[in-house]
Formats: C-alpha cells, sequence, structure tokens
C-alpha cells in the first residue's frame, strides 16, 4: 500500500512537471518577435538631423517614406553644397545599402531573446516474441543552459545595435562631408580652369606679338622661342585642369548616384568668400572627446566582446544541461517523470577562454585611449589648418592679390605711355592671374578644413573606421 502511495506521487509530480514544461515552452513560442527596424531609423533620423539640419531617407520595402522633393526637381536648379548633399542622402545607394545594417542588428536581437528548439525524441523497441508488448520511449528536451544565457545574451546584441546604429551615424556623416568637399573641389576646379584659360589666352597674344615683331626684326628669334614654350605650356595646363574638372565631376556623380541624364547638372564656379571667422575653438579638444561618436561604437565593442567571453565561457564549462520529460511505455504500462543530462567538464574550466577574454579587453581598451589621442590630436591640428587657411586666404584676399592687380594696372598705364612693351604687360596679366589661382587654392583648403573640423564636432574623424568586428563584412 506505502508502495502504491509513493509511486501515485511520483506520477503526479512527473505529470506536473512535464505540463509545466510543456505550458512553458509553448508560452515562449508565442511571444512576440520584434523586427522591425524602423524605430532605430527613426532616432538615427533624428540624431543626424540635429548634427547636421540634414533629412535622411531609406528606400526599402520596409518603408513607406514620402519624399518632399524628387532628385529630378533638385537637379533643375544650380547646384549648391546643400542641394548635392540632399540628393546624396535621397539617392546615394551604398548609403541605402548600409541602412540594412539596422534591420541585421534588430534582428539578432530578437533572436538572442529566444530560446533554441526543444529535441523531441521517440524509439520504439518491438519484440520478437508475440507474446511480449512492444517498448515505446518518448522524451523532450530542452537546454536550459541557454535559458540561463538569454540575459547574456541580449545584452551582447543590444550593445551591437547600439554600436550599428553609431556606427551608421558615422557613415552618413562621412558621406555628407564627402559631398561637400567634392563640391568644393569641383568649384575651384572650374574657378582654376577658367583663370588658366585666361593665361592660355594672354600667353597666345604674348606668342603672337612676338612672332610680328620677329618678322619686322625687333626682337631675336630666342624670345620668340621663350614666348611659344610658355604658350604650349599653358595649353599642356588647360588640357589637365579640364581633367581634373572631369574627375571632380565624376566623383560628385558617384556620391550623389547620379546616371544618365541626370549628370548634366550646372554648378556655380566661385567658392563663398570668407568674411569672418567668428570662433577660434578653443576648446576644441573637449568638445571633440565629449561629442564623439567613434569613442562610443568602440566602447560598445567592448562591450559585445565582455559579454561574449561570458557566454563562451559559460559554455565551456557546461557545455550541455538539457532538462526535460521522458514517458515509456512498457508491458501497456506509461512512466513518465523528469530526465536531465549533464556535460561533466573534467577536462576545460575555461581558464584559457577567460585569459584571452581578459588580453581582448585590454587590447580593446588601449585601442579606445589610443583612438581618443587621435582624436584629440585631429582636432588640434584641424583648428590649425582651418585658422591658417582663414589668415592665408584673407591676406591673398586684401594684399597679395589688390597688389597684383594694382601693378597690372601701372604696367598698362606705363605701356599706354609707351614706356613698357606688350611683354611685360602680358607678363605682369599672368602674374597676377597666378594670384588669383592660389587664392582659389587657399580658399578651397579653407572650406574643406571648416568640413573636416564640423564633422569632427559632430562626433566623428572624417575617414575614421573605429575599429570593429562588426562590419567586417562591409
Amino acid at each position: 500500500m506505502l508502495l502504491k502511495m509513493k509511486r501515485n506521487m511520483i506520477i503526479s509530480v512527473s505529470k506536473k512537471f512535464s505540463s509545466f514544461f510543456i505550458l512553458m515552452l509553448f508560452v515562449c513560442s508565442c511571444m512576440r518577435v520584434d523586427t522591425n527596424p524602423e524605430p532605430l531609423f527613426a532616432q538615427v533620423k533624428e540624431d543626424i538631423a540635429t548634427l547636421t539640419h540634414q533629412n535622411i531617407y531609406w528606400d526599402s520595402s520596409l518603408h513607406d517614406s514620402v519624399e518632399i522633393i524628387s532628385v529630378d526637381e533638385l537637379l533643375q536648379k544650380d547646384l549648391t553644397d546643400n542641394i548635392a548633399v540632399q540628393i546624396a542622402l535621397l539617392n546615394n545607394q551604398k548609403l541605402q545599402a548600409i541602412y540594412g545594417n539596422l534591420g541585421i542588428a534588430k534582428a539578432n536581437l530578437a533572436q538572442a531573446g529566444l530560446l533554441k528548439n526543444p529535441i523531441f525524441s521517440f524509439a520504439y523497441q518491438f519484440s520478437t516474441s508475440s507474446s511480449v508488448t512492444d517498448i515505446i520511449n518518448v522524451g523532450l528536451f530542452q537546454n536550459f543552459l541557454e535559458m540561463l544565457l538569454i540575459p547574456l545574451k541580449k545584452k551582447m546584441a543590444q550593445a551591437e545595435l547600439e554600436a550599428t546604429k553609431d556606427m551608421l551615424i558615422t557613415k552618413i556623416l562621412d558621406v555628407i562631408a564627402e559631398i561637400k568637399i567634392a563640391f568644393y573641389t569641383i568649384q575651384a576646379a572650374e574657378q582654376i580652369w577658367l583663370l588658366k584659360k585666361q593665361i592660355l589666352l594672354a600667353t597666345e597674344l604674348s606668342y603672337e606679338a612676338a612672332q610680328k615683331l620677329f618678322t619686322v626684326g625687333n626682337i631675336k628669334d630666342l624670345q620668340v622661342s621663350t614666348e611659344r614654350s610658355l604658350y604650349e605650356q599653358s595649353k599642356l595646363d588647360v588640357a589637365s585642369w579640364e581633367i581634373t574638372v572631369l574627375e571632380a565631376r565624376e566623383k560628385l556623380n558617384v556620391l550623389m548616384g547620379l546616371w544618365g541624364n541626370k549628370i548634366h547638372w550646372r554648378i556655380s564656379t566661385d567658392l563663398p568668400e570668407v568674411l569672418s571667422m567668428e570662433e577660434n575653438f578653443e576648446n576644441i579638444e573637449n568638445e571633440a572627446i565629449a561629442n564623439s561618436i567613434d569613442l562610443k561604437v568602440v566602447r560598445n565593442e567592448l562591450l559585445v566582446k565582455a559579454a561574449s567571453f561570458g557566454i563562451d565561457t559559460s559554455k565551456l564549462i557546461f557545455p550541455q544541461f538539457d532538462i526535460g520529460s521522458t514517458s515509456q511505455r512498457e508491458e501497456s504500462v506509461w512512466y513518465a517523470g523528469p530526465a536531465f543530462n549533464l556535460a561533466i567538464p573534467l577536462f576545460d574550466f575555461g581558464k584559457a577562454n577567460s585569459a584571452k577574454a581578459q588580453a581582448v579587453i585590454t587590447q580593446k581598451w588601449n585601442e579606445y585611449t589610443a583612438l581618443a589621442v587621435q582624436i584629440r590630436s585631429k582636432a588640434r591640428s584641424s583648428r590649425f589648418f582651418l585658422l591658417n587657411a582663414f589668415r592665408q586666404s584673407e591676406y591673398l584676399d586684401k594684399v597679395i592679390v589688390p597688389l597684383a592687380e594694382q601693378i597690372t594696372h601701372s604696367v598698362l598705364l606705363q605701356h599706354n605711355a609707351m614706356q613698357l612693351g606688350i611683354f611685360s604687360l602680358l607678363s605682369a596679366k599672368q602674374r597676377e592671374l597666378e594670384k588669383k589661382i592660389q587664392y582659389v587654392e587657399m580658399l578651397k583648403e579653407y572650406w574643406i578644413s571648416k568640413v573636416i573640423l564640423q564633422t569632427l564636432l559632430n562626433g566623428h574623424v572624417l575617414g575614421k573606421t573605429p575599429i570593429s568586428t562588426i562590419f567586417e563584412g562591409e
């Protein structure tokens, strides 16, 4: 009687355990899996609008975003730096492809919160004797360790997600900065090309004058050859700058994602003048460090590594810990009860993995510190380049170029008074044009330096891809 009561009690406990286990699996399987990256993209969009006052768009099947203005409408206007940026944010396919990382990271986060599917086992043993009942063995197992590791996996996936968002922001900042630099480069190239054409015209006139004077015997053939050499070299310079302009246009086309009939856009040929330098950026180092998105990416990568090694170490110590229930029928009687599978860690307690984790985390911390040093250095040098470009461009604009124009004017007056010849006048004009070219080049350096500095203050070292294991596949 006592034996029968114990047996009934065991069967009752087994049934309750099995029912609870199956119910838990059912509830977990019915949990809603959120893989929608739209809220993440909305956050990135808001951050970019705050930093750059630009709107980004994700042209994918997951979104029904309405574009306020189309690329064709924007191309009807003369291209400016802001219009070029708008076109790129609408039309740059590489940027559109990078947005897909948000969907991947969101899916990884959703996956990290899910249990692995349970293992169902079934065994059927038949008897060779008709008088003996066949044996049926049924089992359902779940790796309990995976359940315990879910918080750590979600922590790792969340860090990956944050790193993905920050990395995406840096990529967008890269594109915006590259567009502006390409725009200022082509503006300067076209402006210099026009000045080179004026130099070509001056050398051509000088060569023609030399030929006429040689014909009447007023100059030697050496001077004619000298003037022709300058003229021929000017033709080469104009041809070289034509290639420079074409290359600059094509780079801007690639960044804006344009092809076909859309590449025939117009651009203002004059770089904007620098009127004043309102800020001297004295506290730029601290601002660059405080705003750095690159540092946030590396910090999140460190968290990913720490969580990853925590998971790996747990799996090394307890490589398998399955819990479930089994049922067996024998002699027309069913037997049910809990079951466990546990791997015994006799040889590997995770010490080597822990040592590796410590080394990798130390390495990541050193990379983080090195990046901070690099950002501080970049902040100082960017400030210096900007201030230097401003001072030189201002000096060229207010002193050097006006002085060259004054000299040309004075030479012209003396030429009109028959005191200086045509060669002196054309030579003075060439030197004036060369000073104007120097001013344009320095003006370009100023605007490029300003873009680099502004991008740094927005949180990103231009062209710097933070050390990352998450985006190795890009």
